[in-house]
């Protein structure tokens, strides 16, 4: 994980919507914003395009309503204190990364999405040491 900020925000006046997905799911899988799209804005819709994106790089997202405690990064999803919903980067039931500049989190987890490998026959791990595959505590 390598924590990434948004830098668009969601503001009514102006009409302006936040990038807070394209910079959790930057965060999440070590890559650099621009390498992620903005699904907010994308043709196809946010989350069509986002499970396009994942899918293109051989990546599978299982969604799991309220807060899950996974010891891996993972997305989770809420409402934020600023009165929109928001996208953040768990662990182990702990916001590891919020990329907005408040750092406020989310006020609750209403949805939690863990990302696999879409070819699991040779997997043999994640790439992070750190990380204790296998060792979540179902809820």
């Amino acid at each position: 994980m390598r924590a990434i900020d948004q830098t668009e925000f969601f503001d009514p006046e102006k009409g302006t919507r936040g990038n807070c997905q394209q910079a959790a799911t930057a965060s999440l899988l070590g890559l650099e914003l621009h390498e992620v799209p903005n699904f907010i804005k994308h043709p196809s819709g946010f989350w069509q395009s986002f499970w396009e994106f994942m899918a293109s790089r051989g990546l599978e997202v299982i969604e799991l309503s309220g807060e899950r405690r996974f010891d891996c990064y993972h997305l989770a999803y809420g409402p934020s204190a600023r009165g929109v919903s928001h996208a953040v980067v768990y662990r182990a039931g702990k916001l590891a990364h919020d990329p907005h500049p408040s750092r406020a989190g989310l006020l609750k987890v209403e949805t939690t999405a863990l990302v696999i490998p879409s070819d699991l026959s040779d997997w043999r791990g994640p790439a992070i040491a750190s990380a204790k595959w296998g060792s979540h505590k179902p809820y």
